[in-house]
């Protein structure tokens, strides 16, 4: 037979050489004949490329069968030849040609039958088999880790073929690539769960349409959504992008199992919840795809519209940002979004000062960061209530960002409970002394609303309150004088209509004053907790007493002042007995 390099590419004669060497070494099996074959690889490889570009030119396969009609017995052999399927190069070149003979959408029964051998043959080449299990005896590996070596190869080839797209057509009668990915993604549905095939998922979800030939089969999409969600699927931040930019609903269904995670917990564990927001890659990429973010943050707002007592909710949404402002501040400043386009709703004036995590700020400057915050935030709602009486866009969106605003409301209860007490006795004296500041945005923070204009009547009662609390608490108040004490105390109290507002005031009085006054809180939350409750107040104030502990534990482990000793001793020995004083006060 002549020697095939002094032949013509895909001439008739060099079609007809190596059809001959196929034949010759798929039905002998001495050693010369398999050494024969393994000389001849590397021109056996050159024309297996010269065939894949005359297939990838076919505007179908029906005409890559018209124009190569030896294509499909070339191919056939070779996938049986040991020493054709043992190099690497062959077949990954083999799987090129056959993916490229498959028919997307077939139109005639050649078409339909060709995808049914190249499935079979395919299949051949990726999993176990008697020639397979050959080939692995003689290279010594075992069969799962054989089957896993093909299956990387043929993802391999396939991410390379989705990454070249339409980009890859240098002649305009070829046939476009994207016909073979809405095919391809209906393929990959049974194998979205193993990690070998992760690149390949990763590649067609982000993959950019560039024509409607391209789109994702929706059984493809919920395949990787459910198995992202259920921790069986590996997604990198562009890839999670991709599918909740292919799929609104998976966006959707992943925020909602980020909220049950968090709010399923029995007892708040702040370091569990961060890692769970950390994991479900929606910081990350909100920080990337503004859209994205607007579409959360809108879950998130008719969430707290349902839940506005949920304290595991704030949390959640506080961690949340924390993990979204690190990952905007790690991209490109050139090509960072702004704030704004994030919050379009909030004025500009409270953006930075609200995102400005307290861990950021020197605890120096803390009171000063918060007074400015607070004028801040009253000038913003006495302007939307001028317009038009307007309480529910524009205040609300600014009680939100303070809400998801890094916990500048428990730093606010802290600074108010470590004041120093006046030297002045009476109730009005000591009230005037605190930071009025700080008082107005406790009052806001838990009363937002305007509703009958009481605002004002809420802060007046707020003063008082506060005034007549902290002589309680600091004062030298025998114990039986302070049971007699209460009744006005809880009087004032009532009219709060916030029992979450009181007890975050007990609770930080009992943690960070300076004075010993940890028995007197705990007296009065029994006091005023004897009323009666619903059961859905009392998991109320047990989540808040856990997450306003739980958050000064944190806040007190990151201090470097000298007072943090102080605060970490008195956690620990108060927390139990707090929470049992709040159990039974509730419970009861």
């Amino acid at each position: 037979m002549a020697s095939c390099d002094r032949l013509e590419p895909l001439s008739k004669p060099r079609v007809q050489f190596w059809m001959g060497k196929v034949s010759e070494w798929g039905e002998a099996t001495t050693p010369s004949a398999q050494l024969d074959a393994c000389r001849h690889l590397e021109k056996l490889r050159d024309f297996l490329q010269e065939v894949l570009g005359a297939l990838q030119l076919a505007r179908s396969a029906a005409e890559a069968l018209a124009r190569l009609p030896f294509v499909g017995q070339l191919l056939g052999r070779l996938c049986w030849i040991r020493c054709v399927t043992a190099d690497e190069e062959s077949v990954a070149l083999l799987l090129q040609c056959l993916w490229s003979l498959f028919s997307p959408s077939p139109q005639t029964a050649i078409e339909l039958k060709a995808n049914e051998w190249i499935q079979k043959t395919m299949c051949h080449l990726v999993t176990d088999d008697e020639d397979g299990c050959s080939i692995m005896k003689h290279v010594g590996l075992p069969s799962k880790e054989y089957n896993v070596n093909s299956l990387k190869k043929m993802v391999s080839l396939l991410t390379e073929a989705v990454d070249r797209g339409c980009s890859g057509l240098k002649n305009p009668s070829e046939r476009c690539r994207c016909d073979g990915m809405h095919s391809l993604s209906l393929t990959c549905v049974s194998v979205v769960t193993r990690p070998e095939a992760a690149p390949l998922i990763g590649a067609l979800l982000r993959r950019p349409v560039t024509c409607d030939r391209a789109q994702l089969r929706e059984e493809f999409v919920e395949a990787v959504c459910t198995s992202f969600l259920d921790k069986k699927l590996h997604l990198d931040v562009q890839s999670a992008v991709a599918l909740w930019c292919h799929s609104l609903t998976s966006l959707e269904r992943a925020v909602l199992s980020l909220l049950r995670c968090a709010l399923s917990g029995p007892r708040v564990d702040l370091q569990r919840l961060d890692e769970q927001v950390n994991a479900s890659l929606l910081p990350q990429a909100c920080a990337q795809h503004c859209p994205v973010f607007l579409v959360v943050n809108d879950i998130f707002r008719s969430t707290l519209l349902e839940m506005e007592e949920n304290s595991v909710l704030r949390m959640l949404f506080q961690s949340f940002t924390r993990r979204f402002l690190k990952a905007l501040a790690a991209q490109d400043p050139e090509e960072r979004p702004s704030l704004k386009s994030f919050f379009p709703l909030v004025p500009s004036s409270l953006l930075m000062p609200l995102l400005t995590l307290p861990s950021e700020v020197p605890q120096n400057v803390w009171l000063e960061h918060l007074t400015g915050i607070s004028h801040r935030l009253q000038l913003a709602t006495a302007e939307a209530e001028d317009r038009d009486g307007d309480t529910s866009g524009s205040v609300f969106e600014v009680w939100f960002l303070l809400l998801q605003g890094g916990g500048w409301v428990d730093v606010a209860a802290q600074l108010l409970a470590s004041a120093q007490p006046s030297s002045s006795s009476s109730s009005s004296t000591s009230s005037s002394s605190q930071p009025q500041a700080l008082l107005w945005l406790l009052t806001f923070f838990y009363h937002p609303t305007n509703r009958g204009h009481q605002r004002t009547q809420q802060w007046e009662h707020m003063q008082q309150f506060w005034g007549d609390l902290r002589s309680l608490c600091l004062g030298p108040v025998p114990p039986p004088l302070l049971l007699l004490l209460l009744s006005p105390l809880q009087a004032v109290a009532k009219s709060l209509r916030s029992s979450r507002l009181v007890l975050c005031l007990l609770l930080n009085l009992a943690i960070f004053s300076p004075a010993p006054c940890h028995t007197a809180a705990l007296q009065l939350i029994g006091k005023m907790s004897e009323k009666e409750k619903e059961e859905e107040e009392e998991e109320c104030l047990r989540r808040e007493a856990e997450c306003l502990l739980a958050a000064a534990a944190e806040r007190s482990q990151n201090s470097d002042t000298s007072a943090s000793a102080r605060v970490q001793a008195r956690l620990r020995t108060l927390e139990n007995t707090l929470w049992n004083a709040l159990c039974v006060c509730v419970c009861e």
